[in-house]
């Protein structure tokens, strides 16, 4: 406890926001403990050992270099994830992307059964089997392509496979550096068979196929904005990942061109962007698309919902 004392005192003086937590974070890695055990164990003596594991971490996180990086994982939509300075560490904004996502998944399901059912059912009555009680029984579950462009860790292509159980996920990432983090991930959450990914630029994608829903967190940051990012993620987070090196827009305006090409008739796509001074931008990009804004948890503009036009709202 004296440890823990000392080092958030150490952290805030260097300017660290949520000293404690980092603090809380490198400990649980160092000793193997729960939030809990530390303060339970409080009275515990560090060895020797332990505070020479200890002490370089402190000292790097008191340089900004973000704590998940420094234990090499994180949480994300209530389970683990490997990270490290070669992808972005996932944001709580971003579980708002996947809770959308998710929303729309089960309606489309829905939807796409009872069309399956329909279909069947006008070529044969026994397309349609019932229970002893006469009721129908519905056992289809068609399968859902999902894409997501710009994978990084796979947060949100793990995400999805885990509470979809019938989507079929395409994560799309270019760098090599962050597909080994990927494959990390997928492999230990056991996704291989649901999770395929896409070695490729999206500049460069021709899909053999269209897709009932595509994600994406795209580098939205302007260039002439980087410079006053958090030392924490202007630093240390891949600038690939941030920033389209422009005026943050670059992928929204190349998706505005493919998406039509790429979606299923009246299939949504969901993007995160960079709040509410870039809302006006957006909606012009996409103005043959219907747009509905979601906020994140701290109530900013966050996720682009978004669904083509028929012909008559053209």
């Amino acid at each position: 406890m004296e440890i823990l004392k000392w080092s958030v005192d150490y952290l805030t003086g260097k300017g660290i926001e949520d000293a404690r937590s980092n603090v809380e974070w490198l400990l649980c890695e160092i000793l193997s403990y729960s939030r809990m055990d530390l303060y339970l164990k409080f009275d515990r003596p560090m060895s020797e050992a332990e505070l020479a594991r200890y002490r370089p971490l402190l000292l790097r996180c008191a340089a900004h270099q973000p704590v998940q990086q420094l234990v090499g994982s994180c949480e994300f939509y209530g389970f683990k994830l490997a990270v490290n300075d070669k992808v972005l560490i996932p944001r709580p904004e971003t579980e708002r992307l996947v809770e959308a996502c998710i929303r729309e998944a089960a309606a489309l399901t829905e939807a796409k059964t009872r069309a399956e059912i329909t279909a069947s059912a006008a070529e044969t009555e026994q397309a349609k089997p019932h229970s002893d009680d006469g009721a129908e029984v519905f056992n289809f579950k068609p399968e859902l392509y999902i894409l997501d462009i710009g994978a990084g860790s796979g947060c949100i292509s793990i995400a999805l496979a885990k509470h979809i159980p019938n989507a079929v996920l395409y994560a799309m990432e270019k760098s090599a550096d962050a597909i080994e983090v990927l494959q990390r991930n997928i492999h230990y959450h056991d996704l291989e068979k649901r999770v395929q990914i896409l070695e490729q630029d999206i500049l460069e994608f021709r899909p053999q196929r269209r897709f009932d829903i595509i994600v994406s967190n795209p580098p939205y940051i302007a260039v002439d904005e980087m410079a006053g990012l958090d030392p924490r993620v202007s630093h240390y987070e891949p600038y690939m990942a941030l920033s389209d090196a422009d005026d943050g827009l670059s992928f929204y305006h190349y998706f505005a061109s493919r998406f039509p090409e790429w979606l299923m008739p009246d299939a949504p796509a969901f993007l995160e962007f960079g709040g509410k001074s870039q809302s006006a931008a957006l909606k012009n990009i996409f103005s043959a698309f219907r747009t509905e804004i979601i906020l994140d948890y701290q109530g900013n503009e966050r996720v682009l919902v978004l669904r083509l036009k028929n012909g008559d709202e053209q």
